[in-house]
């Protein structure tokens, strides 16, 4: 459907829109063409079976393995066997690198499509994600951005992200398991729709906690204590949604032995209860975690990243938001 008027595309104006795309998470058509029944035996055919004796117009794509879905059930029923794939939620409920990577390159290709002046249009149609051998890419881009004034180029692209959203949602929520980060991500294609410009959007989309692994996450999240320090710290000392966080050192005691130490530095004196101190104390753990930490812990980044994370749930998505 075009946007400006809610008119239906022909056939040969999509292939022109989808022609000139070159993204590898795009799936290029390579002609179109019209098909015809000649005639059915039977004349009490019905009405789909008359609409083929009149004729239609067909697209034609480059071949590809399977629908998502199709793909999505095969592994499933394990016709075909990849653990990696199937599982979206591995380790210690951190999503696995194959469907990280997918996401954040899905997030790549329909920023590409915008920036070709182009919008898809269909996103939430599951029958628009196709698997091509071990890639995930997108079909059937079905608009043209120029012809829509600036406010609803920024809300058709807007809603390209959240139309991807709702096609993620279905298959990330699969078991009903409870994984905090995983609705963190998805409810931030609304949280960060507010911001000016796309370009920032998916930046944020694309770094956020979720869709990093445990040393890019704790990485990013102390890069955020130095580059912008002072505004973040005010924002988590007044704003209401790190209420939570406050008094984030009444139960030290609970706290594994080498976070006691590094909390402990100094007599006590370095951390007060504010949330801002909390985001002092993570910069502090990765640069010193090694040196507290007995051997016999064997602690590395991925136990500093889980335990962060089931302590002070949600501290990552949060300081992302306003970062």
């Amino acid at each position: 459907m075009d946007a400006k008027a809610g008119t239906k595309l022909s056939v040969e104006e999509i292939f022109r829109l989808n022609i000139k795309l070159t993204d590898k998470r795009i799936l290029r058509p390579w002609m179109y063409t019209f098909c015809k029944q000649k005639s059915f035996n039977d004349e009490l055919c019905s009405e789909a079976e008359r609409k083929m004796v009149k004729g239609w117009w067909s697209l034609c794509y480059e071949k590809f393995d399977n629908t998502l879905p199709e793909w999505l059930a095969k592994l499933q029923n394990k016709e075909i066997c990849d653990p990696d794939k199937l599982n979206f939620n591995v380790g210690n409920k951190c999503l696995s690198d194959f469907w990280r990577d997918t996401i954040r390159e899905l997030i790549e290709a329909i920023a590409y499509i915008h920036d070709c002046g182009l919008f898809h249009g269909s996103l939430k149609v599951s029958g628009n994600y196709v698997v091509v051998g071990e890639q995930v890419k997108l079909c059937n881009i079905g608009g043209c951005l120029n012809s829509l004034r600036i406010h609803d180029q920024h809300s058709r692209k807007i809603q390209d992200f959240k139309d991807l959203r709702d096609t993620l949602k279905k298959f990330l929520t699969m078991g009903r398991i409870k994984w905090p980060e995983r609705d963190s991500f998805l409810k931030c294609f609304d949280d960060l729709a507010k911001l000016d410009g796309c370009g920032k959007y998916v930046e944020k989309l694309k770094k956020h906690p979720f869709l990093l692994t445990p040393y890019e996450r704790v990485k990013h999240i102390v890069g955020i204590y130095y580059d912008d320090k002072f505004s973040v710290e005010d924002e988590l000392n007044h704003n209401d949604n790190f209420n939570m966080f406050r008094g984030w050192t009444r139960d030290r005691h609970k706290l594994e032995p080498f976070l006691r130490k590094i909390l402990e530095t100094g007599k006590g004196k370095s951390y007060s209860n504010q949330p801002s101190e909390l985001l002092k104390f993570l910069r502090n753990t990765y640069h010193h975690y090694r040196r507290y930490s007995d051997k016999k812990e064997c602690i590395n980044i991925e136990h500093v990243d889980t335990i962060f994370r089931t302590r002070w749930v949600d501290f990552f998505d949060r300081i992302h938001l306003i970062s």
